[in-house]
């Protein structure tokens, strides 16, 4: 009878031991998978900013991606003193509604519904030096220009730029007024 409770107890000590082997396995693999899922998001993560540039030649407005993975923009809403613009002649007559400057003048690029890849600077605005357009960027930096960039990586995570702020918050946007190039 002795050995029956014996081996009894070493059946039970071997199924117990089996249990929490079983769970620590469980317990790591759920570690390991937490893991490959915060590589795979590091290594499609977008990092959108607007900067802007001065050269002899003028002003500009672009916009670059600085992360690992391809940043997908959404929605764009650009507005002047509160008012939102929906192009950048808009956004020109705004600033100085006497203005005499024309598409001619302006370089743009587009941005919305486009996707930056890792690394990529793509132009949104430039204006050619001239004595109407230095008091145009002027007034541009004393008044409030205010740029804000929905976008996205290609796991569907979402992040709110905003310029000239550069405060960067994760969560979904969509401009009241889009601003189409």
């Amino acid at each position: 009878m002795k050995s029956n409770s014996k081996r009894e107890l070493f059946q039970s000590l071997g199924t117990a031991t089996a249990l929490i082997i079983s769970v620590l396995a469980l317990v790591v693999s759920i570690y390991e998978a937490n893991l490959l899922k915060a590589q795979q998001k590091a290594t499609v993560w977008p990092y959108f900013s607007i900067s802007q540039g001065y050269n002899s030649e003028g002003f500009s407005i672009y916009g670059l991606n600085n992360g690992t993975g391809p940043a997908l923009i959404n929605s764009v809403e650009v507005s002047f003193n509160g008012q939102s613009v929906t192009n950048y002649l808009d956004l020109l007559n705004k600033v100085s509604p006497e203005t005499t400057i024309g598409y001619n003048q302006i370089k743009q690029g587009v941005l919305n519904n486009t996707v930056l890849k890792a690394g990529e600077e793509r132009l949104l605005f430039f204006i050619a030096w001239s004595d109407e357009t230095r008091k145009i960027v002027e007034k541009m930096n004393e008044e409030e220009v205010s740029i804000i960039v929905q976008y996205c990586s290609v796991l569907d995570e979402c992040w709110i730029f905003n310029y000239p702020s550069g405060k960067r918050v994760k969560e979904n946007f969509k401009a009241t007024t889009e601003f189409e190039n």
